[in-house]
């Protein structure tokens, strides 16, 4: 499924089609607006099916509001413009549940954590794969380019680049 190199989007070797077609650019500075709502049951409800010895109220709130807060952060992200795009909500959702059970130390859930995140986009390499790329901010990396030329030209006056020579007799 994963097998090879992800596609490079300034790969230079080759010229075909979809090499420079097919790329979607997401903006940097991410998703704008307020998350949609969270997709799956909550854990609170899902405590009224256990046995009554079996129910964590405390932790089933803690759960909840955690993932709440994972979600809120996540539909932030330059690939949440995507997701909001492909109607990907329940894959998302279904990638905080995993997530936030993987903090909580449940290591199987942790490794499906992993790879829903590789499905979303979220690591560089799936980014490529997904041929996702985010903006860059050129003028703001302009700006920041001047600023330190500019830095590095008060720093280097006159006195700075004066060095003592000493003659050869090592007085």
């Amino acid at each position: 499924m994963n097998s090879g190199p992800a596609p490079d989007p300034n790969a230079l070797r080759r010229m075909r089609k979809t090499d420079s077609s097919g790329w979607t650019t997401l903006p940097a500075e991410g998703r704008k607006g307020n998350a949609p709502a969270f997709p799956l049951e909550k854990w609170r409800d899902q405590e009224k099916f256990k046995p009554a010895e079996e129910r964590d109220e405390a932790l089933a709130k803690a759960l909840d509001a955690r993932e709440l807060a994972v979600w809120r952060e996540i539909w932030k992200t330059p690939q949440a413009v995507a997701w909001d795009g492909l109607g990907w909500r329940h894959d998302v959702g279904m990638y905080v549940r995993v997530l936030v059970a993987g903090e909580r130390g449940n290591l199987k859930a942790a490794g499906e954590a992993r790879q829903w995140s590789d499905r979303l986009g979220l690591s560089q390499t799936a980014l490529l794969r997904n041929r996702w790329r985010i903006s860059t901010d050129e003028l703001g990396e302009k700006r920041e380019e001047k600023k330190q030329t500019n830095s590095r030209a008060r720093r280097e006056s006159a006195r700075d680049r004066m060095h003592v020579v000493r003659n050869g007799s090592g007085k």
